[in-house]
């Protein structure tokens, strides 16, 4: 690489009261194989000593700098510490993450090499270690979990066709954020994916960086895990979106009541409804940790496997109804996104993730409801 295509790079890392992450996260990242320019703590005015121990690694080369974030929520974190840089690449990082030691160099090298690319994201792999996380990572993370068995020929067949990276692992260029407008901060949750969303409406230049990895954390029980589907659920809903399982959700619960309310006529339909959602249980729950695992490794992933799918269910189903609803009866959410989305063309304004794309009856009901709303 020519020095004069070498970008400079931020590290934009939102915080609120996690001290006990720091020291994981931060030395993953002085392991980089390329450090940023200088590293952007958004502090959501935390209570803990995780500032004081970010700040033990200020000599170790690279500026440190702490910025307020009052708005609490990791959009408006990134907003303030993205206009406290003049670097022309962010990166984002989220303590309890840890990253590969390629990570920053491989996810700013499609920037390097092509100015006029706008946004990367890269992939991330599940870590855990426990019983519960082991299942909810099998089971709601199955790919990434499986990341690394897979070649780079089977991960580029499951790559969504149109970019919409999260801030969980991705990079932009100060360009482009702001000529998006910055990230929306009137959205509790979703405001990277509603920045994303953004960003291709306006024309921007994305890709998916398949060698930049990090690893990820899993929700450690099951109240963290309802209460990170329901409120990615409930942002969808605000910012008129669909995720990528939710439909089928909708179809399967859907098809499920129909058939149990048909009971009280006849208990074929009854049986019948048991029979789906015994097959449902295991081809969506414990299938997967079977297959993650080449075999049932232990009994009790059975019922933590049930456990884990119903909750995600109920959770992201539950989100999502509440997000639509404040949507069509709540005005300030639907005045927000047409003000944030306003006078773009419509045609690349999606309303179902584009990972929902394909064949098939689930594909054909998915694009006739994204239509219709």
């Amino acid at each position: 690489m020519n020095d004069l295509n070498r970008k400079r790079v931020a590290l934009v890392m939102p915080i609120r009261n996690e001290e006990r992450s720091v020291k994981e996260t931060m030395d993953s990242v002085f392991a980089s194989t390329r450090l940023p320019d200088e590293i952007i703590i958004a502090d959501a005015m935390s209570t803990d000593g995780c500032i004081d121990a970010i700040l033990t690694y200020s000599d170790r080369g690279v500026p440190i700098r702490v910025v307020q974030n009052p708005t609490i929520w990791c959009g408006g974190g990134r907003n303030a510490a993205t206009r406290a840089t003049s670097c022309d690449v962010i990166v984002l990082c989220d303590f309890g993450n840890t990253i590969e030691p390629n990570y920053i160099e491989k996810i700013v090298q499609p920037f390097e090499e092509d100015e006029t690319m706008d946004i990367v994201g890269g992939l991330f792999r599940m870590r855990a270690t426990t019983d519960f996380e082991h299942c909810v990572a099998a089971i709601h993370y199955f790919e990434d979990y499986i990341l690394n068995r897979m070649s780079r020929e089977e991960i580029q067949k499951i790559l969504p066709p149109i970019v919409f990276p999260g801030g969980l692992c991705t990079a932009f260029t100060r360009r482009i954020w702001l000529a998006a407008g910055e990230q929306p901060e009137w959205l509790a949750k979703g405001q990277d994916k509603m920045f994303s969303r953004k960003v291709y409406a306006i024309g921007g230049k994305g890709m998916i960086a398949i060698d930049a990895r990090l690893w990820h954390h899993v929700r450690r029980s099951p109240r963290e895990l309802f209460r990170q589907l329901y409120l990615y659920g409930r942002g969808n809903g605000q910012m008129h979106f669909l995720s990528k399982h939710v439909i089928q959700l909708a179809g399967i619960y859907g098809t499920l009541s129909l058939l149990f309310i048909l009971g009280f006529v006849s208990s074929f339909f009854a049986i019948a409804g048991l029979l789906l959602f015994a097959a449902y249980i295991w081809a969506a729950g414990i299938r997967k940790v079977v297959k993650v695992d080449g075999g049932l490794k232990k009994l009790n992933y059975i019922p933590i496997a049930i456990q884990v799918l119903l909750i995600r269910d109920i959770g992201s189903l539950l989100g999502h109804l509440l997000g639509w609803a404040e949507w069509y009866f709540v005005p300030r959410y639907k005045e927000n996104y047409e003000r944030y989305m306003g006078g773009l063309p419509s045609e690349r304004i999606l309303l179902v993730a584009p990972q929902l794309a394909g064949r098939g009856l689930f594909a054909r009901l998915r694009r006739t409801i994204g239509a219709a709303l």
